[in-house]
């Protein structure tokens, strides 16, 4: 994993906008969670989760009609709540979406758990075989050949 390009994460243009609807649906939600509790929060409720997914969206807006490329070197909450939301968005549009579209977004949902839990090995001081079979196997994930979204 040593190479500059198994940094990078490719999100297709499908997966962005699905995304972007998914995070326009989400911002919206906390809005109204935000107008009828007050000071009242519910546990899983925060204000400040907007800016968090406004903020990739703005990304993934910024690059329409093309895929978005994250680095996933630097990994920051807005990438991590973001990214942590797509199953979601693909359950509550599974009518809508393609398989195409279905495998696509398991690929970079995939891809990205992978960029994630290697890194988080790699932090990690303990070196087992384990783990570095563990790092093998994500890094395989991670660069699967046929599957850089280049094609």
């Amino acid at each position: 994993m040593n190479d500059k390009g198994d940094h990078m994460l490719t999100i297709p243009e499908n997966i962005a906008n699905l995304m972007i609807l998914g995070l326009t649906q989400e911002i919206a939600h906390i809005h109204a969670i935000g107008e009828t509790c007050g000071d009242d929060w519910p546990a899983d409720y925060d204000p400040n989760d907007v800016s968090v997914y406004d903020s990739f969206r703005q990304m993934l807006k910024k690059n329409a009609g093309k895929s978005t490329i994250l680095d996933c070197k630097n990994y920051s909450k807005t990438v991590a709540f973001s990214m942590g939301l797509l199953p979601r968005f693909v359950s509550e549009n599974l009518s809508q979406l393609s398989m195409a579209d279905i495998e696509s977004a398991c690929r970079v949902y995939a891809q990205y758990a992978a960029h994630r839990c290697a890194a988080m090995l790699e932090t990690n001081r303990e070196h087992s075989s384990e783990r570095r079979q563990v790092i093998y196997m994500l890094s395989q994930v991670m660069a699967f050949p046929g599957m850089s979204g280049d094609g």
